[in-house]
């Protein structure tokens, strides 16, 4: 009787839309050195999402943070792939550039962008605020490709939530289909509506776009077209283009001290 009463309360919880974050603390094992990492997972509309808030030994709990997004490639649910590429990986391997709590996200579905799945992230940015893991008011956000993208959408929507922001071999249109069939986009850009929107709804954001020239996935012109919409707005946008550098812009730009500079300069107190 009692293990049927307990099948019974746990389908009921798991039929909800929403379920409460449940927060674990434990010590990871990804190389380099030891942070304390807080588990947070949280299901909606039936789809479980997982979240790890990283306090690397440079990190102060209750500090400045930054969102990381990731790419396609470590979509899931597992809540380790995303911390084993891009920021998360270089801010343990040099938490004394990287020293902010990361909070990093999985995206559960490869084929669909991160703006999707907005909610989660809003959530598990108000989750980590209530269990006093960061400071609000010193949140910045980064991302590669898929994560790139996902940076420029979220900087869109919610411009008040982030001092700072940078995205890495990111685009403003999708390039692929569901199916993963690719979209053909215009050569040129720079003229286009969407960019002068885009830049529109980013100009009191500061801004630093990566991207390698060589990149066969996502042309660099998206990442140039934003950026001249944004400086024709006389907005606070870097950019930096990597000479024969593919995809991979990520690597480049983490091992970044300018970049690792640039964040800690917006997300001081002052």
């Amino acid at each position: 009787m009692r293990h049927t009463l307990f099948i019974v309360i746990f389908a009921l919880f798991s039929c909800s839309g929403w379920t409460h974050a449940q927060g674990s603390k434990h010590h990871d094992n990804l190389p380099g050195n030891t942070p304390e990492v807080i588990d947070l997972t949280t299901t909606i509309d039936g789809q479980l999402y997982p979240c790890a808030v990283i306090i690397n030994t440079h990190a102060t709990k209750g500090g400045p943070a930054i969102l990381f997004l990731h790419g396609y490639g470590e979509c899931g649910t597992d809540n380790m792939l995303q911390r084993t590429v891009g920021l998360p990986k270089h801010a343990i391997e040099n938490p004394e550039l990287w020293p902010f709590v990361l909070i990093v996200p999985q995206k559960p579905i490869h084929n669909s962008e991160w703006e999707n799945h907005e909610h989660a992230l809003l959530h598990f940015l108000d989750e980590a605020r209530k269990l006093g893991l960061y400071d609000p008011d010193r949140l910045a956000i980064t991302g590669l490709s898929q994560g790139g993208h996902g940076t420029i959408m979220m900087t869109q929507r919610h411009p008040t939530r982030f001092v700072a922001a940078a995205p890495v071999c990111g685009y403003l249109r999708p390039f692929f289909t569901e199916e993963r069939e690719r979209i053909d986009q215009p050569a040129s850009r720079a003229d286009m509506p969407e960019y002068k929107s885009a830049a529109q709804s980013l100009r009191e954001v500061p801004i630093w776009f990566w991207h390698g020239d060589a990149d066969p996935v996502v042309p660099v012109d998206e990442s140039r077209a934003l950026h001249e919409a944004l400086q024709a707005l006389d907005a606070k946008s870097n950019y930096t283009e990597l000479p024969g550098v593919d995809h991979n812009a990520w690597d480049p730009a983490y091992a970044s001290k300018a970049l690792a500079a640039w964040f800690a300069k917006h997300l001081s107190e002052d």
